[in-house]
């Protein structure tokens, strides 16, 4: 039997939301309609696809398995807090930069 430890639902949001922004910044580089604003992730996307979501996965799997470790060995409630706060400065961003994308498209 395989042995799935319980994540916090603010860390399985956190990966759904990732998982989103990994797609939809591939398919709007891909378009022509956005570039990777990130220096760092730009450079890994021209190394190619697999590299640039290997490395985001990689990133973001490593952020989740440390909090969840704080979360188990230190102070859940902190560890909660900066997952939530994560979250909603992640969602933010991306917000910001999907209406930046599609500004031409809000306006009709």
């Amino acid at each position: 039997m395989i042995y799935l430890p319980r994540i916090m639902r603010v860390h399985l949001l956190l990966i759904a939301v990732g998982i989103v922004d990994m797609f939809t910044t591939l398919y709007w580089v891909y378009t022509g309609s956005a570039i990777e604003f990130n220096p760092i992730m730009a450079a890994v996307l021209r190394v190619g696809t697999w590299a640039f979501i290997a490395v985001k996965m990689g990133t973001l799997l490593a952020y989740v398995s440390v909090m969840e470790w704080y979360r188990r060995r230190r102070c859940p409630a902190f560890a909660r807090a900066v997952g939530r706060i994560t979250v909603f400065s992640y969602l933010g961003l991306y917000a910001t930069s999907f209406s930046i994308v599609n500004y031409s498209a809000f306006l009709g």
